[in-house]
């Protein structure tokens, strides 16, 4: 997938990419999280949505 998709890619495209580039930066460690804090910008709402369901998917919260 191009990062210029990401816009209009459904869920079911999404997800597997997303759950990929987790995995890769949990895989960095630190290294991986200070990479996306240094581009994420400071009060992006949709990242703190994000960033919140993550946490309860995480919890094992979410599901079908």
């Amino acid at each position: 997938m191009n990062l210029t998709e990401i816009e209009n890619a459904a869920p079911d495209v999404l997800a597997p990419v997303l759950l990929a580039a987790m995995q890769r930066l949990g895989q960095l460690g630190r290294d991986g999280a200070v990479a996306l804090a240094r581009i994420l910008d400071d009060g992006d709402a949709d990242f703190d949505e994000a960033a919140g369901w993550i946490a309860d998917i995480a919890e094992g919260g979410v599901r079908e």
